[in-house]
C-alpha cells in the first residue's frame, strides 16, 4: 500500500504544487490590479461630478484607484436657490496632486483677467503662456480661462447678462495638486506655477482648455440660451517668445508696414500679434526694426514714431479693457461720450453710433502748447480710442503710436505743439489704416458705425 499511495502522491505531486503557485500568483495580481479598490466607484462620480458637466473621455485616465475621489461642488446649477455668485465651482481629487477644478460664473462685472493690449500680446508679463486658436481665453494662473456668449442670456444674481467666463485646471500628479485639487488653495503657489518653473506642459493646458470648453457648451446648453458650442480645440499654441515667436508676421497685423503707412519712420518692422483668433478681441504691434534697418536708414529722429499698438475688444471684454485703462487714467476725458457712460460698453448694441470715423477731436490739434515729459513716464505714447459695433456687439477700439525719445534716468524732454500735432495724426492714420485693413480683425467682424472718442497723452 505504501508504494503505492507513493506513487499515487508522485502522480499528483506537480498538480498540486501547481494550484498552488497559481492560487499565490493570482492572489499577488488581484492585490496589484485591485490598488485600493476605488477604481469603478471613481470612475462613476467622474461622469456625475460637477453636474455632469466634465469630459469624461479626457480625464478617465487620471482617476486614481487608492482612495476614494474627494468632491467639493456648489453653486446655482446644483441648487437654483443658494446665495452663490457662481453658476459652478466644483473640485474632484484623488490624491496624489490627480484632480480637476472647475468654476463657472455669468458675469455681472469685468473679466477677472488681464486684458489690456499688452497682456494680449505678451501673455503672463512675457515669460509665456498658452492659447488654443478660436478660443476667447488663455492659459493662466487658474488654469485656462475662456469667455462664452449666451445671448438668451445668463441667471445672474445681480442682473441678467450674456457674458459666461469659465476657467479649468486640470493636475496630472506632475505638480503636487497646486491650484485646490488636493483640498489647498494657495494663490502664491498657482502664480509660481504659472509664472515659472511650474509652468505646465502642453498637454496639461490643452486638457485644461478642452476641460473649459467642454464645461462651457454643456452649461450654456443647459441654460437655453440660444448660442452654438464652442469648437473643442485640438492643440495649444505656446506664445513664450523664445520659442520662435509665434505671433511674428500674422497676416491680419500686415497692415503695420512702415513704407506705406505715413507719419512713422520708414524702413523695415517688425510686427506681433495675438494668437487667439478670437471674434471678440484682437491686438496688433509694430516696431521699427533697428537691427534690420541698421545700415540702411538713419536712427529714428526725437518725437519720431517707431512703435505702434492696435487692439479691439467686442462686449464684456470691451468693457474690462476700458475700465482698466481707466483707473490708470488712461481713457479720453467722461465729454468724449453723449450717450453713454465708458464703463458701459459691454452693455447692448451701441444703436446711435455716429458714422464711420465721426471724429471729435481734430479741431485745435495745431495750436497744442509744448509739454514736457519726464524719463520717469513709463513709455510716452499718444492713445486714440474709438467705438464701433463689431459682430453686433459694442466694441472699444485702442490704438497707440510710441514715438523716439531719448532720455536718461532723471531728465525731462520738451515735446512741441507741432510735434504733438504729428503724433496726433499719426494716430488717427494708424486708426484709419487698422479700421480699413482687409485682412485685419475690424474687417473680418464686420465692425461699422465707428465713433472716435478722444485721445490720451500717456506721459504725465
Amino acid at each position: 500500500m505504501r508504494g503505492l499511495w507513493g506513487r499515487v502522491w508522485q502522480r499528483r505531486t506537480p498538480l498540486v504544487v501547481l494550484m498552488a503557485v497559481v492560487g499565490i500568483a493570482g492572489a499577488v495580481l488581484v492585490t496589484r490590479d485591485s490598488g485600493g479598490g476605488h477604481l469603478a466607484a471613481n470612475r462613476a462620480q467622474l461622469r456625475k461630478a460637477c453636474d455632469g458637466t466634465l469630459p469624461y473621455g479626457d480625464l478617465e485616465r487620471l482617476v486614481r484607484d487608492e482612495r476614494p475621489g474627494e468632491l467639493r461642488e456648489h453653486g446655482t446649477m446644483l441648487a437654483p436657490g443658494q446665495e452663490s455668485r457662481s453658476l459652478l465651482d466644483c473640485s474632484l481629487s484623488w490624491g496624489d496632486g490627480y484632480g480637476v477644478t472647475v468654476h463657472a460664473e455669468a458675469l455681472v462685472s469685468d473679466v477677472p483677467e488681464a486684458v489690456e493690449t499688452r497682456d494680449l500680446l505678451e501673455p503672463a508679463g512675457g515669460r509665456g503662456t498658452f492659447v488654443a486658436p478660436g478660443t476667447t481665453g488663455q492659459y493662466g494662473k487658474r488654469g485656462a480661462w475662456l469667455v462664452a456668449d449666451c445671448l438668451g442670456g445668463l441667471g445672474g444674481r445681480v442682473r441678467p447678462t450674456t457674458d459666461l467666463y469659465v476657467t479649468a485646471r486640470v493636475t496630472d500628479g506632475t505638480d503636487g495638486g497646486v491650484g485646490g485639487t488636493d483640498g489647498t488653495d494657495s494663490a502664491d503657489e498657482a502664480d509660481e506655477a504659472a509664472a515659472g518653473n511650474g509652468k505646465p506642459d502642453r498637454a496639461t493646458a490643452l486638457l485644461g482648455f478642452r476641460t473649459a470648453v467642454h464645461v462651457a457648451n454643456a452649461l450654456t446648453k443647459a441654460q437655453h440660451c440660444g448660442s452654438g458650442p464652442l469648437t473643442t480645440p485640438t492643440a495649444v499654441v505656446d506664445t513664450d517668445e523664445t520659442h520662435g515667436a509665434p505671433g511674428q508676421g500674422l497676416r491680419k497685423c500686415e497692415w503695420i508696414d512702415g513704407s506705406s503707412l505715413p507719419g512713422v519712420a520708414s524702413g523695415s518692422w517688425t510686427t506681433l500679434g495675438d494668437l487667439q483668433e478670437s471674434t471678440g478681441l484682437s491686438a496688433c504691434a509694430g516696431e521699427w526694426d533697428a537691427e534690420k534697418n541698421a545700415g540702411e536708414r538713419p536712427r529714428p529722429k526725437q518725437w519720431q514714431v517707431t512703435e505702434v499698438e492696435a487692439a479691439s475688444w467686442s462686449g464684456i471684454l470691451g468693457r474690462s479693457a476700458y475700465d482698466s485703462y481707466e483707473r490708470e487714467g488712461h481713457v479720453p476725458g467722461w465729454g468724449a461720450e453723449d450717450d453713454k457712460r465708458p464703463s458701459e460698453a459691454g452693455s447692448e448694441t451701441d444703436s446711435e453710433a455716429g458714422s464711420e470715423t465721426d471724429s471729435e477731436t481734430d479741431a485745435g490739434a495745431d495750436t497744442r502748447q509744448d509739454d514736457r515729459v519726464s524719463s520717469y513716464a513709463g513709455r510716452p505714447q499718444l492713445a486714440l480710442w474709438a467705438r464701433s459695433v463689431c459682430g453686433g456687439r459694442t466694441t472699444y477700439h485702442r490704438v497707440a503710436v510710441l514715438p523716439e525719445i531719448r532720455l536718461e534716468d532723471g531728465e525731462t524732454a520738451v515735446i512741441g505743439g507741432k510735434d504733438r500735432a504729428r503724433l496726433s495724426t499719426a494716430a488717427r492714420t494708424v486708426l484709419d489704416r487698422y479700421l480699413d485693413a482687409d485682412d485685419g480683425w475690424p474687417a473680418s467682424a464686420k465692425c461699422h458705425g465707428t465713433k472716435v472718442l478722444g485721445e490720451v497723452e500717456q506721459w504725465h
